[in-house]
């Protein structure tokens, strides 16, 4: 029988990244109206606001538990 290793408390479960950027990006959408800005402006403030989501969750995450 294997010993189960200790789930690691630096990430922040998978589902809650997704919740994360799909409620961000739908007040994004909403805010910004993209038919209003280039493609590419679209994709970089989309890729940032998903880069500064998955690092807001995971500072949230590891505060909570420590």
């Amino acid at each position: 029988m294997q010993a189960q290793q200790p789930r690691s408390t630096r990430w922040a479960p998978w589902w809650l990244y997704v919740l994360a950027i799909v409620l961000t990006n739908q007040l994004r959408t909403q805010v910004l109206q993209p038919d209003d800005l280039a493609t590419w402006l679209e994709i970089v403030i989309g890729l940032t606001s998903i880069a500064l989501v998955v690092a807001a969750v995971t500072a949230i995450w590891r505060v909570t538990r420590r």
